[in-house]
């Protein structure tokens, strides 16, 4: 995921996400209240609902067989 954060001259920021570079075509934004820490703050949880509400694109990796040994 790469993303953009552009503090604006109202008090707050935008952030802008983009998954291209994991093969997913997914971008998303918001706004936060406050300065550039405030949006590196919330990246995080914003990234997570992102992933959480487009879990369809987002394919867990397969779990390995029964009787295969884990490295």
């Amino acid at each position: 995921m790469t993303h953009n954060v552009t503090v604006n001259a109202d008090g707050t920021t935008a952030i802008q996400v983009d998954f291209a570079d994991e093969g997913v075509n997914l971008q998303g934004q918001t706004s936060v209240k406050g300065d550039e820490s405030a949006a590196l703050a919330y990246l995080p949880t914003f990234e997570a609902d992102l992933r959480r509400n487009n879990a369809e694109l987002f394919p867990l990796p397969e779990a390995p067989e029964i009787g295969e040994e884990i490295e």
